[in-house]
């Protein structure tokens, strides 16, 4: 059956396997004295994510574990709208093999390419995640690939999108 939990770990790293709704992260802050405050969500948001952030690193997979235990995407790695309205800092990675993450939701925030000095944290923040959730990872010749909708992906830089915020904002639009 599929696994929906949550845990906190060492570092300001918090996975949680399953979905989150309403105002997640909302006014979180990346302490500058501190470690990186990192979120690694293997399922969605509802809404309203990251909307006053002012730093941190998230992976939103929008994906679950069906009733027979196998892994899906959802209709979209990110569910809500109004991602990053007020955003200063932070950045948010989705895994979006079928390109269903659409502009308006994130408004306010702009697709970044992946660089390759980025890309190694990255890569780790999935495995990672992955491996929390208990899926298997397969690695040969250097690629890295799981199982999800019955079809393998490679964890590679195109099947994901890095938004960032543009920055910029005057003021605050009204729910």
């Amino acid at each position: 059956a599929g696994k929906v939990c949550g845990y906190a770990s060492k570092g300001g790293k918090i996975v949680i396997l399953g979905d989150i709704v309403d105002r997640a992260w909302t006014n979180s802050v990346n302490a500058p004295r501190c470690q990186d405050l990192e979120i690694h969500l293997l399922g969605s948001a509802s809404k309203y994510a990251g909307e006053s952030l002012m730093g941190g690193d998230f992976f939103f997979g929008g994906m679950y574990f069906d009733q027979h235990g196998n892994l899906r995407t959802q209709d979209r790695p990110y569910r809500g709208t109004k991602m990053m309205g007020c955003a200063s800092r932070g950045r948010m990675l989705f895994f979006n093999p079928k390109d269903t993450l659409n502009e308006h939701q994130y408004t306010h925030g702009k697709v970044e390419a992946i660089s390759d000095a980025d890309w190694g944290y990255w890569k780790q923040t999935v495995e990672s995640t992955l491996e929390t959730a208990g899926v298997a990872l397969s690695r040969k010749d250097g690629k890295t690939t799981f199982v999800v909708d019955e079809a393998e992906h490679e964890i590679d830089s195109l099947t994901f999108n890095l938004v960032v915020p543009k920055g910029g904002q005057k003021g605050y639009e009204s729910h």
